[in-house]
C-alpha cells in the first residue's frame, strides 16, 4: 500500500511530466507574452526619460566636447527625442530582458532555476551598468577624438547630425555594456550543459584574438592604448567566468535524492535482507528435497569431532549392502519356490 507522500509526489511528478511536454503553440504563446512584457517595460522607462531629456542629451554630447551638431529634416528634432528616449528605456530595460530571457529557457537550467534567475538578473544589470560607465568615461572620449580629428583639413570640417550622433554613442554604449556580460554567459552556458575548465583555457588565444577585432571595430584607432583600453576587459571578463565555473564545479556535491526516494530504497533494503535470511535458512530443506527416496536410509556421515554449519548442506553417504551377490549360470532356468 502507497502512502499518501508518495501518492501526492507521483501526482506532482505526473503534472511536472504533462507540463513540460508542452506543445508548441504554448511555447508561441509564453514567448509573446514575455515579449509584451519587455516592450511594457522599455516603454515605462522611455516616458520616464521623456521626463528627464535634457539632462540625458547634456550626458549624451558630454564627450563630444565642443562639437557642433545639426539635424536635415524639419522632423529631425523629434525623430532625436524619440529615439533618445526609446534607446534609454531598452538600456535601462536591460535587467528585465535578461530575466524573461532567463524564464523563458527555465526548463533547460537544472539546478536551483529560480534563485540562479534573480541573482543573474540582478548582476547582470549591475554589469551593465559598469560596462556602460567604463566605455563613457574611457573608451567613448577616445573613439570620438580619434573619429572627430584625424580627418580634418582647410577644406574638409566634420558636420554631423544629431542622429548619426547619438546611434553611434548607443551603439557604443550597449557594446561597452555586452562586453562584462561574458562570465553570466559562460555560467548560463555551464547550467545547461557542465563545460570543461581545461577547454575553456584551451581557446584563451581565439578570446584574445576576439577581443582585439572586437576594439578594433569599436575604436577604430592605431593607437594601442585605445584598444587595449576594450581588449582588455574581454579578457579578464573570460578569465573570470573561467574562474567562477571551476570554483562551482569543485564545491559542487552530488544531491541527496527526496526523502520518499530514499524510504524505497530503504524498504527495498530490508525486504533484500529478509529474503536472503529466509533463503539461507531454507538451503537444508532444499538439498534433503532433492535427494532421492531410495536413499532416505542411508547413514550420515561425519568426521567425529567436526562441526556442520547451520546453513551448510547435508552430506550423506549411502551405506554399503553386506548381501552378497549371487549370480545366477547361463543358461539355467529360474525356479520359483512356491511356499
Amino acid at each position: 500500500m502507497k502512502t499518501a507522500a508518495q501518492r501526492r509526489t507521483k501526482h506532482r511528478q505526473a503534472h511536472t511530466v504533462v507540463d513540460n511536454k508542452q506543445p508548441m503553440i504554448e511555447h508561441v504563446r509564453e514567448l509573446r507574452r514575455r515579449l509584451m512584457l519587455i516592450a511594457l517595460s522599455v516603454g515605462v522607462w522611455a516616458s520616464a526619460a521623456y521626463g528627464v531629456q535634457q539632462h540625458i542629451v547634456a550626458i549624451l554630447l558630454k564627450p563630444a566636447h565642443d562639437q557642433k551638431f545639426i539635424y536635415t529634416s524639419p522632423g529631425g528634432g523629434i525623430d532625436f527625442l524619440f529615439k533618445l528616449c526609446l534607446y534609454a528605456g531598452l538600456i535601462m530595460s536591460i535587467p528585465v530582458i535578461v530575466y524573461h530571457i532567463l524564464k523563458y529557457i527555465e526548463p533547460l537550467i537544472k539546478r536551483e532555476s529560480t534563485r540562479f534567475i534573480a541573482v543573474g538578473s540582478a548582476i547582470s544589470g549591475i554589469l551593465a551598468v559598469l560596462g556602460m560607465l567604463y566605455g563613457y568615461f574611457l573608451g567613448l572620449p577616445a573613439a570620438l577624438h580619434f573619429l572627430l580629428h584625424q580627418f580634418i583639413t582647410t577644406q574638409i570640417q566634420p558636420l554631423l547630425t544629431i542622429q548619426a550622433y547619438m546611434s553611434f554613442v548607443v551603439v557604443y554604449m550597449l557594446g561597452s555594456a555586452m562586453l562584462l556580460q561574458v562570465p553570466l554567459l559562460l555560467i548560463l552556458i555551464n547550467r545547461i550543459k557542465p563545460l570543461k575548465v581545461k577547454v575553456l583555457n584551451k581557446y584563451q588565444r581565439h578570446v584574445i584574438a576576439a577581443s582585439f577585432i572586437v576594439a578594433g571595430l569599436m575604436n577604430p584607432t592605431p593607437n594601442v592604448f585605445a584598444l587595449l583600453l576594450i581588449a582588455v576587459p574581454i579578457v579578464v571578463m573570460y578569465q573570470v567566468g573561467i574562474f567562477v565555473i571551476w570554483s562551482t564545479q569543485r564545491k559542487r556535491r552530488p544531491h541527496a535524492p527526496p526523502a520518499h526516494v530514499v524510504q524505497m530504497l530503504e524498504e527495498d533494503a530490508t525486504r533484500r535482507l529478509q529474503r536472503l535470511s529466509v533463503a539461507g535458512q531454507a538451503q537444508p530443506l532444499l538439498v534433503a528435497a532433492a535427494v532421492p527416496a531410495a536413499a532416505m536410509s542411508s547413514v550420515t556421515v561425519q568426521t567425529q569431532g567436526a562441526s556442520v554449519l547451520p546453513d551448510s548442506p547435508v552430506v550423506t553417504r549411502q551405506r554399503p549392502s553386506t548381501t552378497p551377490m549371487v549370480r545366477r549360470p547361463a543358461g539355467r532356468p529360474v525356479r520359483r519356490i512356491v511356499s
